[in-house]
């Protein structure tokens, strides 16, 4: 027996004779969606009928399926915005979703050790979480191949990346970026390209406020004697000789900071050898919060006083401080900072205690993307011939759509390959190039050094690199 009543069940005969061309639809969807919303007068109108509701229902059923396939993929997102690198990258669309946000790889290209890659981020629980100041930060990896060194011995790598955000689009709560990567001329990136992250920070919220302490009424508080200066692990405007330091503020707790997150909070006023203390204390660990306070005096003029210094130390789970001889970093659960004021106590009155600065929000997890480029290898050129530049030997040059790099020694104190002027000539003109960054070894006298491109170039066109005045032919 049909579950349909008699009207229902010829409006579904009706559709299923109804042969859909998607991409029509889809076309005139996007035209639609870039038009102007235009508010069109409605008139009175009878009731509707139950099958003629059916049948919008399921009209709206097929354009809506059709838009999600032709919105948000590859195509769509390089007619949308044209990126620069848009000519040389291919499709990847693979995704990887934690924490309720999904971060997919739209298209990338790789070069070796270099890479172009288009990513988005998006929040997929409806909350909105993400802003324009959404940041991978030390978050962000990039899987590279191992150097060896010889007998077995591997070394580190380094990597670096430029990040842009392309474009953050409110409606869906979507960012997507240009990341351009680059790691040391012979660490080459994985095959497949792997891209992940641990964190991703959401945002952050910047103070500058009074903290909430009537200046007045401080005196003289609960301390801790430092022993040799053993438990003091750093600080700021320090001098070398520290002996004159022989007690602290007690750490606790003694009021809520403005931002009033429990990460961090006012640990302890006083007034020690006639001089104003104020103990910040923060939660060890967690990659997100608050950030180190700054404190200062503020009088009713607005000037304000800095702090003389400012002392670092750390506590146990017990609120003891450890101190560097006898303990153990790891044991560390809380963090304080002492700012001390050269104010006596019968001038705090005319002062307001300020803090500024700033709480980081964020989500931990695992985001990884494995991407299967195609094999690129024809579009890249290496010179491997010993070629001096002011003082600098240019051992290895890699040059592919996406710039140039360069591994070399050099001679003197500093590596001055971020002053250089480097340029290429191609049959269509000069192309300048952007120093991107690098690494030394100052033992050693050896760097890595690239320069990038604002946009691909044809490397069967170039003749020749052009360092300062040197001239490097290409073949």
């Amino acid at each position: 027996m049909s579950k349909f009543d008699i009207d229902e069940q010829k409006i579904y005969d009706m559709f299923s004779l109804i042969s859909v061309d998607s991409s029509k639809i889809a076309d005139r969807v996007k035209t639609r969606l870039h038009k102007e919303n235009t508010k069109i007068p409605m008139k009175n109108h009878r009731h509707w009928t139950k099958s003629a509701v059916a049948a919008i229902v399921m009209s709206v059923v097929l354009v809506a399926a059709a838009t999600a396939t032709a919105l948000g993929g590859f195509n769509w997102f390089i007619e949308r915005f044209n990126p620069d690198f848009s000519e040389i990258v291919e499709p990847v669309e693979n995704y990887s979703e934690n924490q309720g946000i999904r971060m997919e790889v739209i298209g990338a290209q790789k070069y070796d050790n270099r890479a172009i890659v288009y990513l988005s981020l998006q929040d997929t629980t409806g909350q909105n979480r993400l802003t324009e100041q959404t940041d991978f930060r030390d978050g962000f990896s990039v899987k590279m191949n191992p150097r060896e060194i010889g007998d077995g011995e591997e070394v580190l790598s380094s990597m670096s990346w430029q990040q842009k955000i392309i474009y953050f689009d409110e409606d869906t709560n979507t960012i997507y970026y240009e990341f351009n990567i680059t790691a040391d001329a012979d660490s080459p990136l994985s095959d497949p390209l792997e891209l992940g992250s641990f964190l991703i920070y959401l945002g952050k919220r910047a103070y500058e406020e009074p903290i909430d302490i009537s200046l007045a009424e401080i005196d003289e508080s609960a301390t801790t004697t430092i022993i040799d200066q053993e438990q003091i692990w750093g600080g700021s405007n320090l001098p070398d000789d520290l002996s004159f330091i022989k007690s602290v503020l007690t750490p606790g707790y003694y009021t809520d900071m403005p931002h009033g997150e429990k990460e961090q909070w006012v640990s302890n006023v006083g007034i020690i050898d006639g001089k104003f203390h104020v103990q910040i204390g923060r939660s060890s660990g967690g990659e997100f919060g608050p950030n180190d306070a700054n404190i200062s005096l503020v009088d009713s003029e607005g000037n304000i006083i800095s702090p003389d210094y400012e002392l670092m130390l750390y506590g146990n789970e017990d609120n003891r401080l450890l101190s560097h001889e006898e303990d153990d970093y790891y044991d560390t659960a809380y963090k304080y900072n002492e700012y001390v004021f050269s104010v006596s106590k019968e001038y705090l009155n005319k002062y307001t205690l300020y803090y500024a600065g700033t709480v980081y929000t964020g989500v931990e997890g695992s985001w990884r993307v494995a991407v299967n480029l195609s094999d690129s290898n024809k579009d890249i050129r290496t010179c491997t011939n010993d070629i001096p530049v002011d003082g600098h030997l240019f051992e290895y040059i890699t040059l592919s759509p996406l710039g140039l790099q360069v591994r070399g020694s050099y001679e003197g104190e500093d590596c001055m390959t971020s002053s250089m002027k480097v340029e290429l000539e191609t049959v269509d003109g000069i192309i300048p190039l952007n120093f991107g960054g690098g690494s030394e070894d100052p033992k050693n006298h050896t760097f890595n050094s690239s320069w990038d491109t604002n946009a691909p170039f044809d490397i069967e066109k170039v003749i020749s690199i052009i360092i300062e005045d040197t001239r490097i032919p290409i073949k």
